[in-house]
């Protein structure tokens, strides 16, 4: 079978999961699975599909794996709104006699303590109890040749609060192909699909994701270099969301990113709705806000900085994330003999 012919397999595959799509907003759980990991991705606006060329790409396409030539490993700490933490770890080893790359990917999101009420005792009942989240995920990216490669990763999944325990599993295929003109590479991925978890005797799906996007090296010299990247997400509980972005690099050392997002031209209000069923509140990431305004909700920016001699690569990014504010993401990369992408 051809390189395209394996590519339109892979395509008519995934093509089915456009069905999915609905704006059936609160009906998933364990949705820390959607929140970007990687501070280059988020300043690129998460237009990362089609790019996937760190160990991040644990997270974004185990498919882009494939491009990583030494052992590298990347640390991410998130502060999210409402005191909630997320934390990050993807490592990757390429593994030359299988043409392919093994990582191992754990997140975990958890927040402080917090005070126990009741109706009865809505000050408080002297106990207090903790919420967290945890995905751990092994992965492998296999070449099939020399411009297409695909990657998988399987997770074990559990979501605790107070002394309520879920377990689950889910796992990502993604695909990565080099076109070989232009520079523009395809990516593309379905995460997060697995069994219902439930907790107590409420069963709850999980959030599926199915991704196609593309990114080109549209300008590069000895000293500079801009990548630019857009993708479609499908979502199986919200509106479709499309992510555009760009990278900036002088001297293979400095970086600065710009990113947004969006899945409607204006966010509607609430009393909108009631008075026009057409109209939809729950455009997350608008172009124009409510009070038509150039809407920040979904828009990013990204620094970052490169130590070629120590392998070392730090990256800080900047969301809008609407109503709730902003995050802000710091992630420590390390490759081992130098010399990074």
């Amino acid at each position: 079978m051809s390189q395209y012919k394996r590519v339109a397999v892979v395509i008519l595959t995934l093509l089915p999961l456009l069905a999915f799509g609905q704006a059936k907003v609160g009906t998933t759980g364990l949705n820390f699975l959607k929140i970007g990991v990687g501070s280059r991705a988020v300043g690129m606006g998460e237009a990362y599909t089609a790019v996937a060329n760190d160990a991040s790409a644990l997270f974004y396409n185990p498919g882009g794996m494939i491009q990583l030539t030494k052992p590298e490993a990347v640390m991410t700490l998130i502060q999210w709104p409402a005191e909630i933490k997320l934390a990050y770890f993807g490592a990757a080893l390429p593994t030359p006699s299988l043409n392919g790359v093994v990582g191992v990917q754990v997140t975990s999101l958890f927040t402080d303590e917090m005070i126990e009420t009741t109706p009865e005792r809505p000050y408080g009942t002297g106990r207090t109890f903790t919420a967290s989240d945890l995905a751990v995920g092994v992965s492998y990216s296999q070449r099939l040749t020399d411009k297409f490669s695909v990657g998988g990763t399987v997770k074990y999944l559990n979501s605790s609060l107070a002394d309520q325990q879920a377990n689950g599993w889910s796992a990502d295929v993604g695909t990565f192909y080099t076109t070989g003109w232009k520079r523009i590479s395809i990516g593309m991925v379905i995460q997060n699909f697995g069994a219902d978890m439930k907790y107590v005797d409420s069963p709850f799906p999980l959030p599926i994701q199915f991704k196609f996007g593309a990114s080109s090296t549209v300008w590069e010299t000895d000293q500079y270099s801009l990548l630019v990247a857009g993708e479609f997400v499908h979502p199986n509980d919200n509106l479709e969301v499309y992510h555009f972005g760009a990278d900036f690099t002088a001297m293979h050392m400095f970086s600065i990113r710009i990113g947004k997002q969006f899945n409607g031209w204006k966010r509607a209000t609430w009393d909108d709705y009631q008075t026009d069923r057409q109209k939809d509140p729950y455009v997350e990431f608008p172009v124009i806000d409510e009070n038509n305004k150039l809407s920040l909700d979904g828009a990013s920016i990204g620094l970052g900085v490169k130590i070629p001699q120590a392998g070392i690569t730090v990256d800080y990014a900047f969301a809008g994330i609407g109503t709730l504010g902003a995050a802000h993401r710091f992630t420590i990369g390390y490759q081992l003999n130098g010399l990074i992408r």
